[in-house]
């Protein structure tokens, strides 16, 4: 009969460590978390063994092995049995022996046997149990007849299954499993040819296949060119890198594929990590991500919290976060990678630090042609994609949601407005603050025009759409207009007037219109009050006409 060892005893200590691989890393983060510790050198055998005892009582259910584990990420996993047909050889030795019997009484060549047979694929305690369990039933339907004696074993099997004792066997193999596994992984790192494909450490695992069973989105084995070295073996990956992924779905987001979230430094992955395990934790599930449905979103949406919480945003200084968004199973496998550049992380970041109701306005506008802060929550956990992100995510300009052209005013402060413009579009200060000027002096000669042709000069700066030409246009009109008004010094030079044009990006289309953006940003913020003024005016006029 087998033995079921639970410690971990005389073995050499293993030395986990980072490996820049994304599955590896994430289960690395999770044993982390469950120890509270915040390096993988820190880690010693109690650690692992708390973390293999967390894992397996949650992959032994069948919320977590069925639907997650085999349905999305690991299918048919011998190591933490991700595959429906586990409990196939306990249902098999109990309708054979009910059928040999054709009762529940059996004799004890019937008990040697299905003790035998569990005993294989479990342990002799399971067997134990099920005869204990099956006793009291054998003599309360002693005198039961039963005429269908397949059906009568199906109820008896349902009736077994659902019963504690075979999760918690479930539990003691999968403990089992990675508990041998782990004593593989620390036995000597000679670096015998194969090496590990991943970490270059250690030589290959040989004990098991390594296909997409115990390493999500691997080929399954059944076409062996595959894998660029044709192994029947599969993938050249040590037993180091095989454990950790296995505690990689404690740190995954649920969504309606499963989210990995990879971060440098070590300490943000352990950071963004955090919340998945807490749910985990709380709900004995995976975390379903807060409900959000797209990946980008709820990655904005973790930056702003853990910012607000640690109340600095220069923890993402230099931060490199990579989303892995995949399914694999065994109809299927798909995978997005979505790498999010480190000038964006620091931007959202600062977002959320200092004028959070701004950025929410901005974000809001990716999805509606006017901010909706009202409905934020619910619309970001749509499944719908948002423009703002989707810009930011591709390197393009979000400068035109910064105002809200509809209503002439702005959306956000100007202080986070420039810090978008250096850190991401790359402008000077000295260089925006030229800009702002110049926006003084367009307010300061509008702000001194008749009604009518304030109007009219603010409506030609915001059709200027077309070309430079147009643009140019708006500020030569200006110029005459500032000389019939009791202004002093002109608009600005010939110098500046070129430089407005065309010193802001290699390309002259992008150039002009980020600064038209710019200028938008500073007139309706400072004459938002009196356009809207003048707006009304015009339509009591035209009511009163009509």
């Amino acid at each position: 009969m087998r033995k079921v060892e639970t410690k971990i005893q005389n073995m050499d200590t293993v030395t986990f460590y980072w490996t820049g691989h994304p599955f590896v890393d994430a289960g690395l983060a999770a044993i982390l978390l469950i120890a509270g510790k915040n390096k993988p050198e820190e880690l010693n055998e109690k650690d692992i063994e708390r973390a293999i005892d967390f894992a397996s009582k949650l992959y032994a259910t069948k919320k977590w092995s069925s639907s997650f584990l085999h349905g999305m990420m690991m299918p048919n996993n011998g190591i933490i049995l991700a595959n429906p047909g586990t409990v196939g050889p306990i249902s098999t030795a109990i309708k054979n022996a009910i059928k040999q019997e054709k009762s529940l009484r059996f004799s004890e060549s019937t008990k040697k046997d299905l003790t035998e047979r569990i005993s294989k694929n479990f342990d002799s305690l399971l067997a134990d149990e099920i005869l204990k369990f099956l006793k009291p039933v054998s003599e309360n339907l002693s005198n039961v007849q039963t005429t269908n004696i397949e059906k009568f074993a199906e109820k008896v099997v349902k009736v077994v299954l659902s019963q504690p004792f075979v999760t918690e066997a479930i539990q003691r193999k999968i403990k089992n499993n990675l508990l041998n596994l782990f004593r593989d992984a620390s036995k000597s790192n000679s670096l015998d040819k194969p090496s590990c494909i991943i970490c270059g450490k250690r030589r290959a695992y040989a004990k098991k296949e390594v296909y997409r069973a115990i390493v999500p989105l691997l080929g399954s084995g059944d076409v062996l060119n595959y894998f660029h070295s044709a192994n029947p073996h599969g993938a050249d990956i040590c037993a180091h890198c095989i454990f950790l992924i296995q505690f990689m779905p404690l740190v995954s987001y649920r969504l309606p594929r499963v989210l990995v979230i990879h971060a440098y430094p070590y300490e943000l992955m352990l950071e963004l990590s955090k919340e998945a395990l807490a749910d985990v934790r709380k709900n004995r599930l995976a975390s379903r991500a807060k409900d959000f449905k797209r990946p980008e979103n709820f990655l904005f949406h973790l930056v702003g919290e853990i910012t607000r919480k640690i109340e600095r945003d220069e923890f993402w200084e230099n931060a490199s976060v990579t989303l892995y968004y995949f399914i694999c199973n065994n109809q299927k496998q798909i995978l997005d990678v979505i790498h999010i550049p480190t000038q964006v992380l620091r931007f959202v970041a600062y977002a959320n630090l200092v004028d959070q109701m701004g950025w929410k306005r901005i974000v809001s506008m990716g999805w509606k042609e006017s901010p909706d802060v009202v409905n934020f929550e619910k619309l970001e956990r749509e499944k719908r994609r948002n423009r703002i992100y989707s810009r930011l995510l591709n390197n393009e300009s979000i400068l035109p949601y910064f105002y809200n052209p509809k209503e002439r005013k702005v959306n956000a402060k100007w202080n986070l407005l420039a810090f978008y413009c250096k850190e991401v579009l790359g402008l000077e200060k000295e260089s925006l603050e030229f800009i702002r000027d110049i926006g003084d002096r367009i307010v300061e000669t509008l702000e001194k025009l008749p009604t009518n042709k304030m109007r009219r000069r603010v409506r030609e700066i915001e059709t200027a759409e077309k070309n430079i030409n147009q643009f140019a246009e708006f500020f030569i009109r200006l110029e005459k207009d500032r000389q019939e008004l009791p202004l002093k010094t002109p608009l600005m030079s010939f110098d500046e007037f070129a430089r407005i044009l065309t010193a802001y990006g290699e390309d002259l289309n992008i150039s002009w219109r980020i600064v038209k953006n710019l200028l938008l940003f500073r007139i309706y913020e400072k004459l938002h009050d009196k356009l809207i003024e003048i707006e009304k005016e015009e339509e009591e006029i035209e009511e009163s006409i009509e």
